[in-house]
């Protein structure tokens, strides 16, 4: 199946994306305009054929790099001229040694590399707090990494627009924020190809990765719009499939823009009539038409995280509510709601029975109580391991499968059992 038959597919509703989630790294490949190479990758591939050589629109990850390769490699053994990251994410930009090694072996002059200006802070924060980023990565993807240390650092750096010209064809490239601040849009006039980055990942944005740096909602929307303006009659997203006909392309940016709008919109105006975050968080939804949208679904981020990260940005990371603005430690917490309950062994029973109302929330909370009270855990590692094996089954995202998953195996480790068996692979 080609990638227009299957994008069609997708959105008529025929295909679901879960069936092809947009971080299905198939490999893919197919030319989609003329001279222009899209891959489907973990994060997707782009090569422009120009007189002077090829034009790289990310460079794939850390952990194939090899593998990208390879794959443009079988399209053209032009050297590469030039490579443009959309932003710094290592799945996008941690791929671009295996080129610099490959023309440096060859004795080919060095591609240049062009990113935003804040991608070189991206670099520099990514050395500082690799084990961070391995930690969470690992958790939320449910498999070990191993998070680069070194980067390609671009050496044209831009703030606003640059205009880059390899031979006759000219790449305009955009800075925006959106999942990061580093982020650009790529449109190729003469191609009329759109190459997003995060900006379109088929789901709902990426706009609120609890684990991740800060997202910009606002801004995000305002990108897609300008983005619509374009004319761009075939889309390469940064995960997922192209789009094309201008029609279809200007639908998908300006219903994404609309669903980020809405749901920013709504977080400040009760941030403004003083409501606290666990008020916004529990009555912010997205419009239900756009809800509806086969490439606005929860697959990999959540409505709910994103209302958190625009109430992160636009108001800090007080609550609300008093209480938590110096509480006390989790374990001293739990152990006096276990003292009040009549023990750890109580909460135990309250948390399974809630479990099997199916309040996954409700027994989510209270286990961790149990777990950090109980003098001899292993029962409550027992529960708490049945608890979040169930809530990462019902978990519909990426995110919140992954942290609620990661808990499970947690406790399954402490109570001295086998994790659970993984309820999906994304």
């Amino acid at each position: 199946m080609g990638f227009r038959e299957e994008s069609e597919k997708l959105l008529s509703g025929a295909l679901s994306i879960r069936e092809r989630h947009p971080l299905m790294p198939t490999g893919e490949s197919e030319e989609v305009a003329p001279a222009v190479m899209f891959w489907r990758w973990f994060a997707n591939l782009t090569a422009v054929r120009t007189e002077e050589g090829l034009v790289l629109i990310d460079t794939g990850a850390h952990q194939n790099q090899g593998q990208t390769l390879a794959m443009v490699r079988r399209w053209s053994n032009e050297r590469v001229h030039t490579a443009i990251y959309t932003h710094g994410h290592v799945d996008h930009a941690a791929g671009m040694a295996a080129f610099v090694a490959e023309a440096q072996s060859a004795r080919r002059a060095r591609p240049r590399v062009v990113g935003h200006r804040a991608v070189a802070a991206r670099f520099d924060r990514y050395r500082r707090t690799a084990g961070y980023n391995g930690l969470v990565n690992a958790r939320q993807f449910g498999a070990p990494v191993q998070w680069p240390q070194e980067y390609v650092y671009p050496d044209t750096y831009f703030d606003h627009q640059l205009n880059v010209a390899v031979g006759a064809t000219r790449l305009e490239c955009h800075h925006a924020r959106g999942e990061t601040d580093d982020h650009c849009w790529v449109f190729i006039p003469a191609r009329k190809v759109l190459v997003t980055g995060d900006f379109v990942i088929w789901a709902a944005p990426n706009a609120g990765n609890p684990q991740k740096a800060q997202r910009y909602a606002r801004e995000w929307a305002e990108a897609l719009r300008a983005m619509a303006k374009t004319g761009a009659e075939v889309l390469l997203p940064g995960h997922g499939i192209p789009v094309f006909g201008a029609a279809r392309v200007r639908q998908m940016l300006s219903d994404t823009a609309d669903y980020l709008q809405s749901l920013h919109d709504q977080t400040l105006a009760m941030m403004n009539a003083g409501a606290t975050l666990d008020d916004i968080v529990h009555s912010v939804k997205p419009p239900a038409a756009l809800a509806e949208k086969p490439y606005l679904q929860p697959v990999y981020d959540e409505p709910e995280f994103i209302v958190r990260n625009v109430w992160r940005l636009e108001g800090g990371w007080y609550d609300g509510v008093a209480s938590h603005l110096k509480p006390p430690a989790h374990r001293a917490l739990a152990a006096e709601v276990a003292a009040l309950a009549g023990g750890a062994d109580v909460l135990i029973g309250r948390a399974l029975a809630k479990l099997e109302a199916g309040e996954l929330a409700l027994a989510a909370q209270l286990i961790d109580w149990a777990a950090a009270a109980a003098s001899d855990p292993r029962a409550a590692h027992e529960a708490r391991m049945r608890i979040y094996a169930a809530r990462a089954a019902e978990a519909t995202s990426t995110m919140a499968h992954g942290i609620f998953r990661a808990a499970a195996v947690e406790s399954a480790s402490k109570a001295g059992l086998p994790p659970p068996p993984a309820a999906r692979t994304l």
